[in-house]
């Protein structure tokens, strides 16, 4: 894992100061302590912040990804044993297995966590396409999309093989937006064929001019797979579309 390697590069670049002395002293003692007379003293300095702030951001990382908090006394202490006297408690080698090892039940708590988020979003977009559907104004199509005409055209419908122009604002059910080109200012142009499944559906019921929102039942969108860090696995979602322009 990217985060465990960091940790093991970095033992050879940070601060040697031990931590419990740190602490005890304020910062502006910590600053009048630091004795910077060479260019190569800032350099070295500069350098140990910068791997610090990696290291203070990489046990961030482990602890929400494992709920493991790790221990800076013990780290530095292991640090201080292998770069000053060569007396550190484990080889390179055992060190590498128990961070190989820990690796990989990071893996598996991330993948249960996963497994967990994907169900729970399962259950909650099910129970929020259901209460949609039972509002007034919300059409349902076969397949379970749910639209709302906000507005409603005179062109001509586009076809699966048609490119179009949209403008459009993405949400999850929970209201947080994901995407919009009326932020960027930029309608989108696409080919009707190659979105979503809920927007190939949707699209092709809009004429030209026409306003709806969409909501999307996951298995008409990214489905267990999601999309990146915005849209997690097996989420129901909320496009607002405006369909500006068929293009031939």
């Amino acid at each position: 894992m990217r985060t465990l390697k960091f940790l093991l590069v970095t033992l050879l670049i940070i601060s040697v100061v031990p931590v419990q002395a740190r602490r005890k002293a304020s910062k502006k003692q910590q600053k009048e302590q630091v004795q910077l007379p060479a260019k190569v003293d800032s350099i070295s300095y500069a350098f140990g912040i910068d791997a610090g702030n990696g290291i203070k951001a990489a046990f961030k990382d482990i602890k929400e990804r494992s709920d493991l908090e790790l221990k800076p006394e013990i780290f530095v202490q292991a640090f201080n044993n292998v770069l000053l006297n060569d007396s550190a408690v484990f080889t390179k080698e055992e060190a590498a297995d128990i961070l190989n090892k820990f690796g990989a039940e990071m893996q598996r708590i991330a993948r249960e966590k996963q497994k967990i988020a994907a169900e729970k979003n399962l259950a909650e977009g099910k129970a929020f396409l259901a209460a949609k559907a039972s509002e007034v104004g919300v059409q349902k199509t076969e397949s379970g999309l749910l639209y709302v005409v906000e507005r409603q055209g005179t062109g001509e419908k586009p076809t699966l093989n048609d490119r179009v122009k949209v403008h459009y604002t993405g949400k999850l059910i929970s209201g947080k937006k994901f995407d919009s080109s009326y932020d960027r200012q930029q309608p989108l142009e696409l080919s009707v064929g190659g979105v979503i499944a809920g927007w190939q559906e949707g699209l092709q019921l809009m004429p030209v001019g026409s306003k709806y929102i969409f909501y999307i039942p996951s298995e008409l969108g990214y489905g267990e797979r999601g999309a990146g860090k915005d849209i997690p696995a097996n989420s129901a979602l909320i496009f607002e579309v405006e369909l500006l322009e068929i293009i031939r």
